[in-house]
C-alpha cells in the first residue's frame, strides 16, 4: 500500500484499477455475481460489519441481521450471505484502520442515494438487533452517512425511527 493510500491522499474515487483490499477480497467470493454487482454487495455487507463490530463484539443476532439483509439486497442464497457476512467481519478485523473511508467513498461513488439511504437503514437494524444501539455504534453510523454523502437532516430523521434502541436515550421519559 503506498503512503498516499494509506494516508487518504490518493485518487478522491475508488473505482476498479484503485481498489481497497478488504472490497477486492470480499468481491472475489461473490463470483457467481457480475462483477460489478459483486463490488456494490461486498461494499455493503463491510460497512454493516463496520457497525456490527463497532462496539469492539459483533453478536448472534447482529450477524443474523447482516445475512437477513444481505440475503435481501443482493439476492443471495442464505449459505451464500452467511460466507459474505463472516468474511466481511473477518475483513474489517484484517484491513479495517484503513480500508473503512476506502469502501464507504467507494459504495458512495457506486450508489443512487436511495441506496445509500437503503445502507443506513439496515446499518440502524443490525445496531438494533442486540436491543441497544450503543453511542459507538451510533457514532460510527454518523460516520458512515457523511462519508457516502446523506444530508444530516436524513439521517437524523432515519435515526429517529430508532429512538426506543437508543441507549444514550434509554432511561430518559419517553413523552417528550
Amino acid at each position: 500500500m503506498s503512503l498516499l493510500r494509506f494516508l487518504g491522499l490518493g485518487r478522491d474515487s475508488a473505482g476498479p484499477e484503485w481498489e481497497p483490499d478488504s472490497l477486492v477480497a470480499l468481491s472475489r467470493r461473490l463470483d457467481a455475481l457480475p462483477p460489478a454487482e459483486a463490488r456494490m454487495a461486498a461494499a455493503f455487507a463491510y460497512l454493516m460489519a463496520r457497525i456490527a463490530g463497532a462496539d469492539l463484539r459483533t453478536d448472534a443476532d447482529e450477524r443474523a441481521s447482516m445475512v437477513q439483509r444481505l440475503e435481501a439486497f443482493a439476492g443471495l442464497p442464505s449459505d451464500r450471505a452467511e460466507l459474505l457476512a463472516d468474511a466481511a467481519l473477518e475483513a474489517l478485523a484484517d484491513y479495517g484502520a484503513t480500508d473503512n473511508p476506502l469502501v464507504a467513498r467507494a459504495y458512495r461513488d457506486m450508489a443512487s442515494p436511495e441506496e445509500r439511504l437503503d445502507l443506513l437503514r439496515c446499518l440502524y437494524a443490525i445496531a438494533a438487533a442486540d436491543e441497544t444501539i450503543t453511542t459507538d455504534e451510533d457514532n460510527e453510523i454518523f460516520e458512515i452517512a457523511r462519508t457516502i454523502g446523506v444530508p444530516h437532516p436524513d439521517v437524523i430523521a432515519l435515526r429517529s425511527a430508532w429512538r426506543s434502541h437508543l441507549g444514550t436515550l434509554k432511561g430518559l421519559p419517553s413523552g417528550r
